[in-house]
């Protein structure tokens, strides 16, 4: 397992690469640590010199990073590149094929309120390879249970199986829930046979099922996410549909999301 970590060297980021250090231990995956900047000049002259100057401080702080890692035991390399944050990452990810992007959030109002317009929202966009913000104080060992929020529109196992893929190390129970906006028999029906199907294709991984009733899906997911704080919340993304409603800036409720809960978000 390759997990990609870009980093800015901020609190966030920091935070963000101990939270994919654990998982990286607990997965026996490698780590990337990717610096991505713009050179910024007056003059054209300017610019090796700038240059120089960026990557030889950035190479000296992910030497002292990946040092500490291989410290403790850990795969780990570094990469730095020109350009964007987002087309860096989503590029560098996609062409030497990670299986994990690890980014850290901005802001303690909410993941949602922090990915809007942040380099991690627009990596989430744009990724074709699963991407987990991590908010600043959240840490893996806190967690108790990975939750997958179902649509129940046509569900495909592929997505299930990468989940499991991806956190099969954790050694932590999952959840699938559902949010309930009024009462369907076909959903209650499509939501059984799922349990069925599942618990009997995977008879070794502990699974779980919920309902959640309420009158909007923000209001259901922020009161699954208040009976379980210690969770790391997964959701599926399938159309553009996912993104409009993740980064609808007048979107009614705001997403009460604690400032703990990482978001993964599975392609």
């Amino acid at each position: 397992m390759k997990i990609l970590v870009p980093t800015d060297f901020s609190d966030n980021a920091n935070k963000a690469l101990e939270f994919a250090k654990n998982l990286a231990a607990k997965n026996h995956a490698s780590i990337t640590l990717l610096y991505a900047f713009y050179a910024v000049y007056d003059f054209a002259a300017q610019a090796t010199e700038i240059i120089a100057q960026i990557e030889h401080e950035a190479k000296q702080d992910l030497k002292k990073l990946v040092a500490k890692g291989k410290e403790a035991g850990l795969d780990m390399n570094y990469r730095i590149l020109q350009g964007s944050v987002a087309s860096a990452v989503t590029s560098l990810a996609y062409q030497e094929e990670y299986d994990l992007i690890v980014m850290g959030t901005q802001g303690a109002s909410g993941i949602k309120k922090a990915l809007i317009g942040s380099n991690t929202g627009h990596v989430i966009k744009e990724s074709k390879v699963p991407v987990l913000a991590v908010p600043a104080d959240a840490s893996l060992e806190r967690m108790d249970q990975i939750a997958v929020a179902l649509e129940l529109n046509n569900e495909d196992e592929r997505y299930f199986k990468h989940i499991f893929k991806l956190t099969k190390g954790l050694d932590l129970r999952y959840t699938f829930f559902h949010v309930e906006l009024e009462e369907s028999f076909e959903k209650k029906i499509e939501f059984k046979g799922l349990e069925v199907y599942l618990k009997e294709r995977y008879p070794n991984l502990d699974l779980n099922f919920q309902l959640v009733q309420a009158a909007g899906l923000d209001e259901g997911i922020a009161t699954f996410l208040q009976i379980n704080p210690a969770t790391i919340l997964t959701m599926i993304s399938k159309s553009k549909n996912f993104y409009e409603y993740l980064f609808n800036k007048s979107h009614s409720l705001q997403m009460a999301y604690h400032t703990h809960v990482p978001l993964l978000v599975v392609k």
